[in-house]
């Protein structure tokens, strides 16, 4: 029996056993790198960040969730937040139209920057030096736009306990 009997160098069953192994841990990879590109998005991998985007010589537009939209100069502050500064807003009323105002002469006296968390940010434009935003803001900051304060607050009366109930005075004859 020994005549027909087919012999394998061991050598041969170890490179065909590592071959083997070598495949399954490439199968293993491509799996694990391919569940980590769909779990994290495949155009998120490759998405400038705010940072590469942001043009630090222009002024940007910055729409937050609230509705509120703020022009400056925006700077990323890490993962979590924005610093926006030389901070302007429009106003629009009735009685003096749209108006160009200067963040700070509110009632509560705000400091620059304006800090701003990254998830209160719906977008951010990268205004035109041309565009009539930027015009107005070199407007006011040479002197040639008057400086536009906010409209006043008004504060509510405050109403009357309605514990105690109060006569109203009445005539007497």
């Amino acid at each position: 029996m020994r005549e027909n009997a087919i012999v394998i160098p061991i050598e041969a069953l170890r490179r065909i056993f590592v071959m083997l192994l070598v495949l399954i841990v490439l199968i293993l990879l491509v799996m694990v790198v391919r569940t980590q590109l769909f779990r994290a998005g495949v155009g998120t991998l490759f998405a400038p960040s705010a940072a590469e985007v942001i043009d630090r010589n222009a002024y940007q537009a910055v729409f937050l969730t609230n509705g509120s939209t703020y022009f400056g100069k925006l700077e990323p502050q890490g993962d979590q937040w924005f610093l926006l500064t030389d901070v302007f807003y429009l106003s629009v009323s009735d009685q003096s139209g749209t108006q160009l105002i200067k963040r700070g002469t509110e009632p509560q006296g705000p400091r620059e920057p304006m800090i701003i968390p990254k998830d209160q940010v719906l977008f951010i434009e990268n205004l035109r030096d041309d565009s009539d935003i930027v015009s107005a803001i070199k407007k006011f900051k040479s002197g040639q736009l008057p400086s536009a304060t906010p409209p006043p607050v008004t504060v509510p009366p405050t109403a009357t306990p309605t514990g105690s109930v109060r006569p109203s005075p009445s005539p007497t004859r």
